[in-house]
């Protein structure tokens, strides 16, 4: 979860002396061996993990988001933006949802006990995206959307 909420950041290199190239440390003298190896591993390892949690990411998404995301740098970026496209969704869903919830008719001769289900179905969908329909409400569509005959 670190590497896609962004907490983990990416290490940045040792800067480089203008006259000579060599790396430089934190206090601005010549980094050692070690130190530049340390801070190599870590490097490695930040982008190892990074690109592990991408392609986690990437092979769940859909191939359109794919094409939209796969040029973000990091696994933040590209959660963030997963983020973006789909909390904008989930209210247009939840609107064609109640529509479709008020829209839904029993036909004549068909099963009033699927039909019901189908109704009960729907709002656990919203139900689960946080928009519950209230009991009195339910029973009212389900009543209405009966035949006639009924």
């Amino acid at each position: 979860m670190r590497y896609v909420d962004g907490r983990v950041k990416q290490p940045i290199p040792f800067a480089l002396d203008t006259s000579s190239g060599d790396p430089l440390n934190a206090t601005g003298k010549k980094a050692m061996d070690a130190e530049i190896e340390a801070q190599d591993n870590k490097i490695d390892e930040w982008y190892q993990k990074d690109a592990l949690v991408k392609q986690h990411i990437f092979s769940t998404i859909s191939d359109r988001l794919l094409l939209r995301v796969k040029g973000l740098p990091d696994a933040s970026k590209i959660w963030n933006e997963i983020c973006k496209v789909h909390e904008g969704k989930t209210e247009l869903v939840q609107v064609d949802l109640r529509r479709r919830l008020q829209e839904t008719r029993c036909g004549e001769g068909e099963d009033v006990r699927d039909h019901f289900s189908e109704l009960m179905h729907m709002c656990e969908q919203l139900a689960g995206m946080g928009a519950t329909i209230e009991e009195r409400d339910f029973y009212a569509i389900a009543l209405g959307s009966l035949p006639e005959s009924y």
